[in-house]
């Protein structure tokens, strides 16, 4: 596999995945709705909603990074975000199967698991919780990256096609350590669990090349995260207090996450490199 084709390559992780790639000795196609300011490959703008035009842009490639979508619950109405993130992601599949790609990589989401307006709205069955656990979204963002996941699989299930979905939690840009810690959860204050954990943009660029690589058989999905959490606090103390039901299946040492990453490593060989102890000690207490 040389060509790759990245969508959503004009977004601040598609802009880090095409440079890994890049680095890597791929071949690298960018799709996009909007053409970027700078861009390192060569670039077409596309709307991926129109299943031609998937077709047309995977045409020629070995295997595709499907990061393009509308981020987030609530950055565009609902039906909006349900419509664009579902179509394209059922399109490019669908395209990729026919074509005969030899891979799909899916940007998926931690909001899978259940992202509410309010923060005490949803809490785990368990932690650390890995991929056999339950997915419940409450909104159209988390819902869309479950139906994607879905999609993905069918068609890998169908043709024989292999891909990775990639649950990422919530990216932090290099430039954006200067928030952290968060200020740590106490009394009424609770945080929404699925805020609690992060990933840094290299770390989740280099699993999607990690997932790209992989020699793996049908369709896997796997969580992406940091090994820590956003509070400078013990995550057994935060749980304790915040949700004294969720079942500790392993006990979490200091700041651990909540989140299991063991899959990842396994299949993929993911290990993150950056936290923000690390690249922000002066907030670190």
């Amino acid at each position: 596999m040389k060509k790759i084709v990245v969508t959503g390559a004009a977004g601040r992780l598609g802009r880090k995945v095409v440079s890994d790639l890049i680095s890597r000795g791929y071949t690298v196609l960018g799709v996009d709705k909007e053409r970027p300011e700078k861009m390192q490959c060569r670039f077409l703008p596309a709307d991926l909603t129109d299943s031609a035009v998937a077709i047309d842009v995977l045409t020629g490639s070995d295997a595709v990074i499907h990061l393009a979508a509308i981020p987030g619950p609530v950055s565009q109405p609902s039906s909006v975000t349900f419509r664009n993130n579902v179509m394209s992601t059922w399109n490019i599949t669908e395209a990729a199967a026919a074509i005969g790609l030899q891979k799909i990589v899916f940007a998926s989401s931690v909001f899978t698991l259940g992202w509410h307006e309010s923060p005490t709205a949803y809490w785990p069955e368990y932690v650390p919780v890995d991929e056999e656990h339950s997915l419940t979204p409450f909104e159209p963002y988390g819902l869309s990256k479950v139906l994607g996941e879905e999609i993905i699989a069918t068609a890998s299930r169908r043709t024989g096609i292999a891909a990775v979905s990639l649950r990422i939690m919530n990216v932090i840009q290099e430039d954006g350590y200067f928030a952290f810690p968060w200020p740590t959860p106490a009394g009424l204050l609770a945080t929404r669990f699925v805020m609690w954990p992060y990933v840094d943009v290299r770390d989740a660029a280099i699993a999607c090349r990690q997932a790209l690589e992989a020699d793996i058989t049908g369709h896997e999905a796997c969580f992406i995260a940091a090994e820590d959490l956003r509070f400078d606090a013990p995550t057994m103390a935060l749980l304790r207090e915040f949700a004294p039901k969720v079942e500790v299946r392993k006990a979490l040492q200091g700041s651990a996450s909540v989140i299991s990453i063991d899959k990842a490593r396994r299949l993929l060989g993911f290990q993150p490199q950056y936290s923000w102890r690390q690249l922000n000690p002066s907030e670190h207490s």
